[in-house]
């Protein structure tokens, strides 16, 4: 693995080497666009702020603020930043690469990440590289083996018994919960009566769509409010909340303290333990 990772667009804020890691934070203030390359390692990215789009192949696919995306050594690839994006990118060493997409099947995927695993991880991998010690490097390489080893869970999960449209109804809902979506909307979608998917949800999960989906976005929110730096309305809107005060009051609901209490504390770098955990 090179030591030096080359990011021909955008601007470099911060690179730390953790361990075998190499973590380059990016900023792009201006629409960057990079041309066909490929990247010798496995390669990680996390969206702090703003959105890109990567084209494999014939394939375009949109990463917005909170996504994590993997990237394979050497899959040739185009990748478009917008305006104001910030990303955290990690190159992964190749003996690290062969476990994950050997032993646990991780490989790039259009599709986007679970939140709950997502927000979870980011906020946990950009903690270590804000303020890593003698044990980041192990951190580092148990985050990455538990989080791919959930997600193939979640796979086989969204696969399993349950009928097949409910495991595309969340894969679904991972991709665009935060948009206004209606109940019968949905059902078209999914093509079955809404009254049966309300019905199906419920039984299959313990909980309704509506549910679902509002723990879906203040977990998001919980997320960008860690990882990012953008104002609160911002942080509302990404997340799917018609306005600042109704993502307040339920965030608030939720995690009981607001959501720039949830940010001071986040930038204190206070360790897990002692942070406001989410309960979804």
């Amino acid at each position: 693995m090179t030591d030096e990772a080359d990011y021909p667009v955008g601007r470099l804020v911060d690179r730390r080497r953790i361990g075998p890691f190499v973590f380059v934070e990016h900023e792009y203030p201006v629409l960057a666009e990079g041309t066909g390359h490929a990247h010798p390692w496995l390669h990680l990215t996390l969206v702090r702020r703003g959105h890109y789009q990567r084209v494999l192949g014939l394939r375009a696919t949109a990463y917005k603020a909170g996504s994590v995306a993997f990237l394979r050594a050497y899959e040739p690839h185009t990748d478009s930043y917008a305006p104001g994006t910030k990303c955290l990118h990690v190159v992964i060493p190749a003996e690290m690469e062969r476990r994950l997409t050997g032993d646990l099947g991780v490989h790039n995927s259009a599709a986007e990440m679970p939140t709950g695993l997502s927000a979870r991880f980011s906020i946990a991998l950009q903690s270590e590289f804000r303020s890593p010690d003698d044990l980041s490097h192990l951190i580092v390489e148990a985050l990455l083996v538990d989080f791919a080893g959930r997600y193939l869970n979640v796979i086989r999960d969204r696969s399993s018994a349950r009928p097949r449209w409910l495991g595309l109804l969340l894969n679904l809902l991972d991709d665009a919960f935060e948009q206004r979506w209606t109940l019968r909307g949905i059902a078209a979608e999914m093509g079955v009566h809404p009254v049966h998917l309300c019905r199906s949800f419920s039984e299959h999960f313990g909980y309704t769509l509506g549910e679902y989906i509002r723990g879906q976005r203040v977990l998001r929110a919980w997320q960008l409010l860690a990882i990012g730096d953008g104002a609160l309305a911002e942080v509302a809107a990404q997340s799917g909340f018609a306005d600042q005060s109704h993502f307040t009051r339920e965030f608030k609901r939720q995690f009981g303290i607001t959501p720039g209490e949830w940010r001071r504390r986040s930038s204190a770098g206070l360790p897990p333990w002692a942070r406001q955990n989410p309960r979804r």
